[in-house]
């Protein structure tokens, strides 16, 4: 037997909250959607949508709207100081058909956020969820003012890496952030970047790394790595250094340098990575960052999110109860999850660290393991999202899209 519909609360409005609030809606659950800021509103950089992450955007009915904003992204390269190519991976190893999209995150939300503004979702803004209090099998959120929110049936929290949440929930979870983080900016494409279709990185040692991505036409995101010391709010950013470095580093992309220093609009991120012992407690669920968070190595943050999304609106229509749905979930997100969470924080080290011993091996193993045909073909797998774990992995259909 089915479940009914139920009484669903969602803490936070961003990539995976949004999704979610969508499907659950779509599927006649009553919906609520609380968010700390009175407007909300994108947080974060450009990001990389997978084969995956695409194929959760189709089932939203947005996929064409989101190729229409963004920048279609045909592979991946990397370089160290020297122009050596150490990272190479092409979608099309996989099917000549397949790339991946970049887009800003603000562009990505907007496209969720219209989507639920006519689904039917009750949206309340300007609530901080800071707990959560059981009534019963029943959740109830607490707010920072002392608002309560609910009864629900089932309690999801999105609320992001820095999930305000998560320790009250599971107090053994584990959620530590990484020694560093990036700063990043948006500028106009003066070089054309964008018309070779890559993420393109360059890298000194494990201690600097940049990153050029087109996000949208004429349009490319700048990262900068930094450790978080030097990232945090009432830090000023040496946006002098950081010219010197990265002109250092990537002479070709002075023009985008100096127009990314002289409007000095950058932003802070910084990451976590995420342990939870279990995805669900009694009627709370974490998904997103705030249940797997991890660092940006992998690029997956926000296609393992909106993958969760789907996959809770799968589990709850297959499922006969509550405890049968959250198993279900945890049976298809879990292995995946965990993949990606553990891949990520081993490969961080030899990218970001004080540890540049660690860019000889980096530097001598990657570029060979590019050039032997399974191998690159096999990385190309776990940049577009579809491992399933260490020896498991999904499959693209004849079209060279993911099928969710």
């Amino acid at each position: 037997m089915a479940l009914r519909s139920l009484e669903i609360g969602i803490v936070g409005c961003g990539i995976a909250g949004q999704a979610a609030a969508r499907f659950l809606a779509d599927a006649g659950h009553v919906v609520t959607l609380l968010e700390r800021f009175e407007q909300p509103h994108a947080v974060g950089a450009g990001l990389l949508l997978q084969p995956t992450g695409l194929s959760v955007l189709r089932a939203l009915g947005i996929e064409q709207d989101a190729l229409a904003a963004g920048a279609r992204i045909d592979g991946l390269v990397g370089e160290n100081q020297w122009g050596i190519r150490v990272i190479d991976l092409a979608y099309g190893d996989l099917h000549p058909a397949t790339f991946g999209l970049g887009i800003r995150r603000s562009a990505l939300f907007d496209l969720l956020h219209r989507r639920v503004l006519v689904s039917g979702v009750r949206l309340v803004t300007g609530v901080e969820i800071v707990d959560v209090e059981r009534e019963g099998a029943r959740a109830v959120a607490l707010d920072r003012k002392a608002g309560r929110h609910g009864p629900f049936d089932l309690l999801v929290v999105a609320d992001g890496s820095h999930s305000a949440l998560r320790q009250r929930v599971f107090p053994r979870s584990r959620a530590p952030l990484y020694p560093w983080g990036c700063m990043w900016t948006t500028v106009p494409d003066t070089q054309a970047f964008g018309a070779v279709r890559l993420l393109r990185q360059r890298f000194a040692g494990t201690s600097n790394m940049m990153g050029i991505l087109p996000v949208a036409p004429h349009r490319v995101t700048l990262f900068w790595s930094l450790p978080t010391a030097e990232l945090e709010a009432d830090r000023p950013l040496d946006l002098e250094a950081m010219r010197r470095d990265a002109l250092s580093l990537w002479p070709d992309a002075a023009p985008i340098v100096e127009r990314a220093v002289a409007a000095g609009d950058f932003s802070r991120a910084t990451y976590r990575h995420v342990s939870l012992p279990r995805w669900a407690e009694g009627p709370v669920l974490f998904i997103g960052d705030a249940a797997h968070g991890t660092s940006p190595q992998l690029g997956q943050g926000a296609n393992l999110g909106l993958l969760d999304a789907h996959a809770l609106g799968r589990s709850l229509a297959e499922a006969g109860d509550l405890a049968q749905a959250m198993d279900l979930f945890a049976q298809r997100r879990g292995p995946p999850n965990r993949f990606y969470g553990t891949a990520s924080h081993l490969l961080t080290p030899f990218f970001q660290s004080h540890h540049d011993l660690l860019a000889i091996p980096r530097d001598l193993v990657l570029p060979r393991a590019c050039q032997i045909a399974p191998l690159r073909r096999r990385l190309t797998g776990v940049l577009a999202g579809l491992r399933r774990g260490w020896r498991s992995a999904d499959s693209l259909d004849a079209d060279g899209r993911y099928r969710l």
